[in-house]
């Protein structure tokens, strides 16, 4: 009855895969061929449809339906390992072959195993009759299990279903490869991104650790400045005097060249006269005096001169780029070299006690353990309103588990205290107990890292009113890493 038919649906086809037939018999190419180009189910019922139903136009029965398969044929084994090499050489990907198991020169298992060497993704599905061969023996051969295994005669709908699946099974696979690539593409561009991240990480973090170093040393410039001004004041000044007493010692040197003429010359007379008159010019009695106080300002002035040449050398050794390698350091130099900065900032209202103890050396970088104890000093000295004593203690311990040995640094205080939330946040970045713009916040916490890269500790306590005592504990050989 016509319009009883339910409306068209679109039949949407799958993508275009390519077929190998091979097969030494051509009527068994040509029913392989009918088959896998007859038009599927649905295109057959729009047809039939367009029969019946008034509201739908006539569908031609010489309409081209497309197939979803393109085919191509071989009669033998080595004419179908030259199609496959031909098709690559094309960029035309096979998708799936079916292969008769007994034919002339190469047999079914012999030719999928030449176009597997050709391109292993092809997909096989084996047609033979009992007597032919084995699955066994055809994983033999080709050393693979994943193929299929077709009896002859063979169902049209069995062939069907092979070919649909294994299609699919084939493009998806496909897919799946090409994602795995972009994916394994966009690992390499990570870890390439990743790499450079790192190496930005640290330069940055080099710059911050040098930017933080300055700041301090920006803090105690002022102290160094001072005391680096009054040796050269007063070496300054005995250089003057001295330049006043060469005038002198030159006079007197002009007087006796003179002298030492007349008396040649056997004027005593006149060389009596000379000595008179350089004692009228006072001459003798200020070289005199010159003479005895050259040597005390040549003493203070070479004095002075070390005293610069200490605060220079101190200055440089935590100042200068940590472009230094691991190295053997005294801890207790370290400290000294650090005190002897702060003190110059304190203007004496603050006593520095040294307790250390004879310890080894330990391997660490020196600069950046320089850098530690100088932002705890100064933060102990900004503790301390007006007078008072922060004690540095030095001394080697040993862990009774491990049997390691360690380095134990403490420095102590009478200032202020810090209070009980706020000790929680010592080593945070950017916390700071300090007036906005004072400082940046971020000394402790780069002397944490210091300290834990070293394979190390720092820890704090403290009382408010009473002061507060870092510890920092350094093993004694560890290397350097996170």
């Amino acid at each position: 009855m016509r319009g009883s038919f339910a409306p068209r649906r679109e039949i949407v086809m799958p993508q275009t895969s390519t077929i190998l037939i091979v097969d030494d018999d051509p009527e068994v190419r040509r029913a392989l061929k009918i088959i896998l180009l007859q038009p599927p189910v649905g295109t057959l019922l729009q047809r039939g449809a367009s029969l019946f139903d008034s509201g739908s136009p006539p569908v031609p029965v010489q309409e081209e339906v497309p197939s979803p398969y393109r085919l191509l044929f071989a009669q033998s084994g080595e004419e179908a390992v030259r199609q496959v090499t031909e098709a690559l050489a094309e960029g035309l990907q096979i998708a799936l072959a079916f292969i008769d198991m007994k034919m002339p020169g190469l047999n079914g298992a012999q030719t999928a195993a030449a176009i597997w060497q050709l391109d292993a993704r092809i997909k096989a599905v084996f047609v033979t009759a009992y007597s032919e061969a084995t699955p066994h023996e055809i994983i033999e051969i080709t050393g693979r299990r994943d193929h299929f295994y077709l009896r002859k005669p063979f169902n049209g709908e069995v062939i069907r279903q092979f070919a649909l699946a294994l299609t699919e099974q084939w493009q998806l696979e496909r897919e799946r490869a090409a994602l795995n690539d972009a994916l394994a593409s966009k690992n390499r561009k990570l870890a390439e991104f990743n790499a450079t991240l790192e190496e930005q990480v640290k330069v940055q973090s080099a710059m911050l650790f040098h930017s933080e170093k300055m700041a301090s040393i920006g803090i105690l410039a002022a102290g160094v400045a001072h005391e680096i001004n009054n040796p050269i004041a007063f070496v300054r000044s005995n250089l003057e005097t001295l330049a006043d007493y060469s005038a002198n010692f030159k006079n007197l040197l002009q007087g006796y060249q003179e002298m030492a003429a007349e008396v040649s010359a056997g004027r005593f007379a006149e060389a009596l006269r000379r000595i008179e008159l350089l004692r009228e010019q006072e001459e003798l009695e200020q070289t005199a005096f010159a003479l005895a106080d050259v040597s005390e300002m040549i003493d203070e002035s070479l004095d002075g001169t070390a005293r610069i040449i200490n605060i220079v050398n101190d200055l440089r050794y935590i100042a200068r780029d940590d472009h230094e390698v691991l190295s053997y350091a005294d801890v207790n130099r370290l400290l000294d070299s650090v005190l002897n900065l702060i003190a110059h900032q304190t203007e004496g209202r603050i006593v520095f006690v040294r307790q250390y103890e004879k310890i080894p050396e330990i391997l660490c970088y020196p600069q950046q353990l320089s850098q530690v104890f100088m932002q705890i000093l100064l933060n102990a000295v900004q503790a301390i309103a007006a007078a008072g004593t922060i004690t540095v203690t030095t001394r080697e311990t040993g862990d009774g588990l491990s049997q390691s040995q360690f380095i134990v640094v403490t420095i102590t205080d009478d200032g202020c205290g810090i209070e009980e939330d706020d000790l929680k946040k010592v080593f945070d970045p950017f916390f700071t107990t300090r007036e906005v713009g004072d400082g940046t916040g971020l000394g402790m916490s780069i002397s944490h890292d210091i300290v834990k890269a070293h394979r190390g500790s720092i820890q704090v306590a403290s009382k408010v009113g009473v002061g507060t005592t870092f510890t920092v504990r350094l093993p004694l050989v560890s290397g350097y890493g996170a």
